[in-house]
């Protein structure tokens, strides 16, 4: 991703940003979206590309994808060090994404076809995976907020 990747909408508050070859759940070689950018993060990447003089069409971290599973990998098995549980070792970074689309999906309970927009999703069927089975609590919490 590039800072010329950066876009603000048009409400002028909020921002995308350019994903060129994101995941592709159809399985291609990658699949082009413009994720949600938080405010707070757009200003960190514009302070990092000012900090690091890095021109607009270069990549702020240019790294494969291979990388980014090499770069979880170490950062797992430090946390696996540092909480002295090796149950860390065994995240990937496809958990990570995984543990994203559940937290959207159910904590913030985000619409689907934004979660699907964002996140590089083809089709509810490539999220429904990521859905745990409701407990009687969630089913019981999710209608106790309907005013029947």
């Amino acid at each position: 991703m590039k800072p010329s990747g950066i876009s603000r909408t048009a409400d002028g508050e909020h921002y995308r940003i350019h994903v060129p070859k994101g995941k592709d759940t159809a399985g291609g070689d990658g699949k082009p979206r413009d994720a949600y950018l938080p405010a707070d993060l757009e200003m960190l990447l514009y302070q990092y590309q000012r900090d690091n003089q890095i021109a607009n069409d270069e990549p702020f971290i240019d790294i494969q994808p291979r990388s980014v599973r090499e770069v979880v990998k170490r950062l797992t098995e430090t946390a696996a060090e540092e909480y002295d549980n090796d149950d860390w070792k065994a995240v990937s970074s496809h958990d990570l994404r995984r543990h994203y689309a559940q937290r959207m999906l159910v904590n913030e309970r985000i619409n689907p076809r934004v979660l699907m927009a964002v996140g590089g999703w083809n089709s509810f069927d490539a999220i429904e995976p990521y859905l745990n089975e409701p407990t009687d609590t969630v089913i019981n919490d999710a209608f106790s907020r309907i005013d029947f």
